[in-house]
Order: C-alpha cells, then sequence, then structure tokens
C-alpha cells in the first residue's frame, strides 16, 4: 500500500482528493520502532503526528511513575500526535511501541508549510476536527 493510500485511509485525511495525499505523502517520512521504545513523550512538545502502518502501540498517563495508566491501544491505520500538527503542546501521554512498529510520520513545519499552497487541504481538516469535537461534546453531556 503506498502511502497517500495509507493515509487516506486515516480519519484526518477522509475526504481528501488523491492529489492532495499524495501532496501529503510526498513530505512524510517512515519510522520504525523496538517493542517498548517510547515514541512520544507525556509533557514534551510534539512536533507532529504518526500513522501506525504495522504493529501496536499503547498510549499510557504517567509512564515511568507507579500509577501509570494505559488509556488506549492503536494498530494499523490509526493515527496519534495529531494535534501536534496544530500547535506547540506538551504530549498529554506516552505513546510506547507494544511490539516491532512501524509508523508514518508528518512534520508539522512541513505540514503547515504545504497547507498555504493548499488551503482547501487546511478547510477540510478544519471541518473534520470540528466534527470530532462536536461529537466528544456530545459524548461528554450524555455521561
Amino acid at each position: 500500500m503506498s502511502t497517500a493510500d495509507a493515509l487516506g485511509k486515516v480519519w484526518l485525511f477522509t475526504g481528501l482528493e488523491k492529489q492532495q495525499l499524495d501532496a501529503i505523502a510526498s513530505f512524510a517520512f517512515q519510522k520504525t520502532f523496538a517493542p517498548d521504545e517510547v515514541i512520544i513523550e507525556e509533557g514534551r512538545t510534539g512536533n507532529g503526528l504518526f500513522v501506525v502502518s504495522s504493529g501496536n502501540v499503547e498510549v499510557v498517563k504517567g509512564l515511568g511513575t507507579e500509577n501509570a495508566q494505559v488509556v488506549a491501544k492503536f494498530g494499523p491505520g490509526e493515527v496519534f500526535g495529531e494535534m501536534a500538527l496544530l500547535g506547540e503542546w506538551p504530549r498529554t501521554a506516552s505513546v510506547r511501541a507494544i511490539d516491532e512498529v512501524e509508523c508514518i510520520g508528518i512534520d508539522r513545519w512541513v505540514f503547515i508549510d504545504q497547507l498555504g499552497k493548499q488551503p482547501e487541504v487546511a478547510i477540510r481538516m478544519l471541518q473534520i476536527l470540528a466534527q470530532r469535537l462536536k461529537d466528544t461534546d456530545e459524548r461528554l453531556a450524555e455521561s
């Protein structure tokens, strides 16, 4: 599967046209992580996102403390660190490889530069993020 095809299956890029996915794929990179390797670290400023191509990761709050808690697990096709594409906020949790993990990475600065060249991608992604925020608000209201 090509990088563009893999990105097209990710919720954040759903609905983008092939040439838009190809443009994003052109600056994406591949990275492999060993079992138990920390991919992103809680509290550190993020600089991009990762899409799991193969393997599995776990999202851990308080990694390295006695109160560490696994809050999610992700496998192929799932994305983590997406908020780092849009701002320099500290990571809210650590992500660690469960087994050997292959990821597609996208760096924020390259991504933002690309959005300046293709504002329709930015508009589509804002719509997707707004929908996810709305869905989260509705779930919280039901609790």
